[in-house]
């Protein structure tokens, strides 16, 4: 069983992951909280397979819970998809370089959740060509 932990200031973002789990035909548990700094604290215990993160909350936000996550000994392997409705290329490019497995821009469909679900627990590193290929845009970035 997958342990998933959603960080977001939104509840409705942990039923998508839910979906997109149960679809990719995953068997998980969830776990939530809605700020970074929560966020932080539940990954340092190493215990996640995956954990999906929001960039603006309140308290501790989405950057500075990803850099001390990668920063910590155990945390450092859980892989992280940051979801974010910050349009802002650079942002997403700067998350990445901290570790992120992927960025996905809000508003944003299911199925991107789902494919890049699947090829995490895959073992695959992300790669964009999957999604542009498919000639649906480049909404999945890795």
């Amino acid at each position: 069983m997958k342990r998933v932990l959603v960080v977001d200031d939104d509840p409705a973002i942990a039923r998508l992951v839910g979906a997109a789990l149960k679809e990719a035909d995953v068997e998980h548990s969830l776990d939530y909280c809605s700020d970074g700094g929560q966020g932080r604290l539940k990954a340092a215990g190493g215990e996640y397979d995956l954990v999906t993160l929001d960039l603006a909350m309140p308290f501790v936000g989405g950057v500075e819970a990803l850099g001390e996550m990668k920063r910590h000994p155990r945390a450092s392997r859980i892989p992280v998809i940051v979801i974010t409705a910050l349009q802002d290329p650079g942002l997403h490019d700067r998350v990445k370089a901290m570790g992120a497995a992927a960025v996905i821009q809000k508003p944003f469909e299911l199925w991107q959740l789902i494919d890049a679900v699947r090829l995490i627990f895959a073992g695959n590193k992300l790669t964009p060509e999957p999604i542009l290929d498919a000639d649906l845009g480049p909404l999945l970035e890795s």
